[in-house]
């Protein structure tokens, strides 16, 4: 159950529709303040958090915590349609602001019946967001979409065993994967992350790979795309500024970097989420980069 509900609030909504791009992806990225609740709709894809990989699908609602590093995929075969929704203020009895999951459980919970109600929860939720109406217009219903969230996951909570300790193995690869995200923007290589943890570094590279799907440079290249996406999307940065905050100092590197990631230059991708050109896009103008 949730607490001081006249808090809730709603940071942004965005509509992915895969259909439009087959090779849609969100790299590793964090929303620090937010929790961040996705409704499948249609379509499949696959989901990344806290070093496992999930499913996800028809029916499916992806809790993201307040600061979880996450990355999300497409299938190309079937292209994922899906609304996501950050929300504020939400504060869960015995846990803390904007973190409604229990680190113990997996992000992808089922809406099993409720799902009819969520999807028409999320669907109005989108289009009051698209056409900027009034927070107060939305605030009984994204609280109630978050009680109903509460009680899924619930549900799937009671259905799960607390898991046995993990394996060393997974722990090393675990508080690797935490360092990385704290300090991704600064130089990460192999060598001084096996050293640090005291790992030889064909071990560790092995274990990193078979535990997180990413190679450790890749991982890297990940968070930093990621976090270069959501600073796009969600602040008013100039590019430059969002690059150098990612890690590059060479403008031209990170350009070419985030084209080969995102299939588009930083500039157009901003444009994409915060123009109108889509149906069921972003509303509001680009900052200049």
């Amino acid at each position: 159950m949730l607490q001081h509900a006249e808090a809730i609030g709603i940071h942004s909504v965005v509509v992915v529709n895969a259909q439009d791009t087959p090779d849609w992806a969100f790299p590793l990225h964090e929303h620090e303040r937010q929790l961040e609740i996705s409704l499948v709709k249609e379509g499949r894809g696959t989901f990344y958090c806290a070093g496992r990989s999930y499913a996800m699908g028809p029916g499916d609602l992806i809790v993201k915590n307040a600061g979880v590093v996450h990355a999300e995929h497409t299938s190309r075969e079937h292209p994922i349609r899906q609304i996501c929704v950050s929300f504020t203020g939400v504060y869960p009895e015995g846990g803390q602001v904007n973190c409604l999951l229990p680190a113990y459980m997996g992000p992808v919970i089922r809406c099993g019946e409720d799902f009819a109600l969520l999807l028409a929860m999320f669907d109005y939720l989108a289009r009051a967001w698209q056409e900027e109406q009034a927070a107060e217009c939305c605030h009984d219903v994204a609280a109630g979409a978050l009680e109903l969230v509460c009680q899924r996951i619930e549900a799937a909570r009671r259905g799960q065993e607390r898991s046995a300790a993990a394996p060393k193995a997974a722990q090393a690869v675990a508080e690797v994967v935490d360092w990385i995200d704290r300090n991704y923007a600064g130089k990460v290589t192999l060598d001084r992350l096996a050293e640090q943890f005291f790992i030889s570094p064909f071990y560790l590279e092995k274990k990193f790979r078979e535990r997180t799907g990413y190679s450790i440079n890749q991982y890297v290249i990940e968070r930093r795309m990621g976090e270069a996406q959501r600073l796009l999307i969600f602040e008013d940065m100039r590019i430059k500024e969002v690059a150098l905050a990612v890690g590059y100092s060479n403008l031209q590197y990170f350009y070419a970097t985030f084209k080969k990631y995102a299939g588009k230059s930083p500039r157009a991708f901003r444009a994409e989420y915060r123009g109108i050109d889509s149906e069921e896009g972003r509303l509001g103008p680009a900052p200049e980069g």
